[in-house]
């Protein structure tokens, strides 16, 4: 009698599970936001020039999230952050738009307020924000002081500058003495206070005469035709260079003026930050787990590694080792002819590697799932914390295939426990619940433990 083989039975499994997947994808369509590692903020800025989608978002120089969405509404720029589910930010937290250095990056520093306020929620608005300025008011601003300070040169410069000024001196000499009749004929009550007053008058008049006679700072800037030769060569510099700015010469001038030699630079260095911001982007997760199967009395473990490329897809790398290995068909010839045997190698590690694709709450997995050809759909319950799963893949030679079902529950941020059926159609009784435990690390978990460690070691 005709018997399909194995390997039609797991196509036609796998093609099914494929038109299914198909059909979901059309059916719900869409990805979802940042995985729940982050909670989203947002924030209203007056203005955001030069702020970039991915960039870092800080608190006391630390990374704590990044920048997502920057859309214009009701004229003004409103900005959503994702933030670390384990940074907890007062309701009075600040946001300001930050550069580092004159023409670094643009980045959102969030400066906390009052320790004693509530947190700040997942979808809350900050709105007590600043923005910084940009390069070419600095500019403007120093052009401004550089004028300023020309007028007062003038001034002091001019013919008829120490004439002035000795004419001062004169007066306040002049009411010195009034000042000394005045305590003649209002007695001694005000000779002590006036004899001061007397004392700060002769010192003024020593410094009047050091300045008449060319002697101090003062005195050689209004005397010595080569200090005001040197400042106005000082302001001819800085008119000229405020000059060649302004008519576009050099590399300042042209960034300034030049609107070609400014998009050149802002495509560099949007080139620069996409190739940064792609590194950024990848997050990293870590997973062990042990598995107890009950029937017989052995654990399953396994080690594996997802490379997050985006938050709804990721690529899953790993190990498994179990009590049965693997299985493997040894031919031999005897005398009644060619025989076929089964022989297990316990030793041997089964390999996983899989490529995964978020829908809404369902999560499609297909790949290499124990050194078998497989598919696996995962359904994510209650903020991602519970998840259930039931994977298929092909099992030994001429077997059924290899089918699992399980629950996993993450009780914590590091910690999980699952329960399931393994290989429950297996035609070889290896079929058996389980229960188990696992760890979960991302790398900002990490980051954060080994931060941790080391304040702890160093108090």
């Amino acid at each position: 009698m005709y018997k399909t083989s194995t390997e039609i039975k797991v196509g036609l499994f796998v093609l099914a599970a494929l038109l299914v997947t198909g059909w979901m994808a059309v059916r719900l369509g869409g990805f979802k936001g940042y995985d729940t590692g982050y909670y989203q903020l947002e924030a209203v800025f007056d203005q955001v020039s030069g702020l970039k989608s991915g960039v870092t978002v800080e608190v006391a120089g630390i990374s704590v999230g990044r920048v997502g969405e920057i859309s214009l509404r009701d004229d003004r720029a409103h900005v959503t952050m994702y933030i670390l589910n384990g940074v907890t930010l007062p309701s009075d937290t600040r946001a300001l738009i930050k550069a580092q250095g004159i023409l670094g990056d643009k980045y959102v520093e969030l400066q906390p307020g009052t320790a004693g306020e509530g947190p700040l929620r997942s979808g809350e608005t900050i709105s007590n924000t600043a923005s910084g300025e940009d390069l070419t008011a600095l500019l403007q601003k120093l052009s401004s002081v550089a004028d300023d300070l020309k007028i007062l040169t003038s001034s002091l410069t001019s013919d008829g500058g120490g004439q002035e000024l000795r004419e001062i001196m004169d007066n306040v000499r002049e009411m010195t003495a009034n000042m000394n009749q005045l305590v003649k004929d209002n007695g001694p009550g005000l000779t002590e206070a006036l004899a001061s007053l007397d004392r700060v008058s002769k010192n003024l008049e020593s410094i009047t005469e050091r300045v008449a006679t060319g002697q101090g700072t003062l005195g050689q800037l209004i005397y010595d035709d080569s200090v005001a030769n040197e400042l106005r060569g000082s302001l001819a510099s800085i008119r000229d260079v405020t000059q060649k700015i302004s008519s576009g010469q050099g590399t300042l001038g042209r960034l300034v003026n030049d609107s070609g030699t400014a998009d050149r630079i802002d495509q560099a260095l949007d080139s620069v930050n996409e190739y940064l911001e792609k590194g950024d982007e990848i997050m990293i997760a870590l997973d062990f787990r042990a598995d107890y199967m009950t029937r017989y009395n052995f654990l399953k473990g396994g080690a594996g590694v997802r490379i997050y490329t985006s938050p709804d897809r990721y690529y899953l790398l790993g190990v498994t080792a179990d009590y049965f290995g693997s299985y493997e068909r040894i031919d031999f010839t005897g005398a009644g002819g060619t025989f076929t045997e089964e022989a297990r190698n316990r030793s041997k590690l089964k390999i996983n590697a899989q490529i995964a694709q978020r829908y809404y709450d369902f999560v499609v997995r297909g790949g290499i799932i124990e050194s078998g050809a497989g598919i696996g759909v995962d359904y994510l319950l209650f903020d991602d914390d519970l998840t259930l799963t039931l994977e298929a893949f092909s099992g030994d030679f001429d077997h059924n295939p290899h089918l699992r079902a399980m629950v996993t529950w993450r009780f914590w941020k590091f910690l999980y426990v699952s329960a399931g059926y393994d290989d429950f159609i297996s035609d070889l009784h290896r079929d058996s619940p389980f229960i188990g435990l696992g760890f979960w690390f991302t790398d900002d978990d990490l980051k954060l433990l080994l931060s941790g460690a080391g304040s702890f070691l160093t108090n």
